[in-house]
């Protein structure tokens, strides 16, 4: 697989007029539950986007979950989840527990930072699709929120697809936020799996906690446009800090 030579880019036009959407009307309670958004003429000149955008960007919000869309009749804003302390995090969406915690209006922080190289093994063979042996970049880091450690972190990614120096450049606390910036490289989807396990005292150790608790493991796999595996994600969460949500719609 060649290298990619990584630039900024944004996300999609669509993604961008979603977020902008969800800020200035359903965030702020604008629009509050049960009442439509504008139509599709004034959101189209509000952001100075074609109706091809706009209509992505609705979908997108139809698809989390944010507005159900009738014909003839619009968006309606949808209720969401009840307020809480912990962070909602909403599996049906390709986003990180960090963009889950700032569309909640908080700020993880990010500490015990480490980039390095190793060596795949026969389970990081099988998520990659990597030769055993082969070199691996990861990142590994402990997510916290207001001092209390939350998440531990390690992801694993192939060394042929990324310039590791620029990715830490850009990096703000996500590999994939920080890979999402970058259309180029095409992610499209993930397969993750949820399991309550024990924690073990390595775990343990990194959240500053006990061992023999409750944790939540997320196994992680992102892949590509082509169905190539780009990253694998490995997160312990203390479930008592984040809540996961699906809303299931017709």
């Amino acid at each position: 697989m060649e290298r990619v030579n990584l630039s900024r880019r944004k996300r999609s036009l669509s993604n961008e007029v979603c977020e902008r959407i969800i800020h200035d009307f359903i965030a702020s309670e604008k629009v509050k539950p049960g009442s439509l958004l504008p139509s599709e003429k004034e959101l189209t000149e509000k952001y100075d986007v074609s109706r091809v955008t706009l209509r992505a960007a609705v979908k997108s919000l139809h698809d989390r979950g944010v507005v159900s869309v009738r014909n003839g009749v619009g968006a309606t804003v949808l209720p969401q989840t009840p307020a809480s302390s912990a962070i909602v995090h909403h599996l049906d969406r390709l986003a990180s527990l960090d963009k889950a915690a700032s569309d909640a209006g908080k700020l993880l922080d990010t500490e015990d930072l480490k980039w390095g190289q190793g060596i795949v093994t026969p389970e990081i063979s099988t998520k990659l699709r990597l030769p055993v042996g082969d070199p691996v970049y990861y990142v590994q880091r402990s997510k916290t929120l207001d001092g209390t450690k939350i998440a531990w972190t390690i992801d694993w990614l192939p060394t042929t697809i990324v310039d590791l120096d620029l990715l830490r450049n850009e990096f703000r606390g996500s590999l994939l936020d920080a890979l999402l910036l970058h259309s180029e490289l095409e992610l499209n989807y993930a397969d993750l799996e949820v399991a309550p396990q024990i924690l073990d005292s390595e775990i343990a150790s990194h959240l500053r906690t006990a061992a023999g608790g409750p944790v939540l493991y997320l196994d992680t796999v992102v892949y590509g446009a082509a169905g190539q595996p780009d990253i694998w994600g490995q997160v312990w969460v203390l479930p008592e800090h984040v809540r996961f949500f699906i809303r299931r719609h017709m």
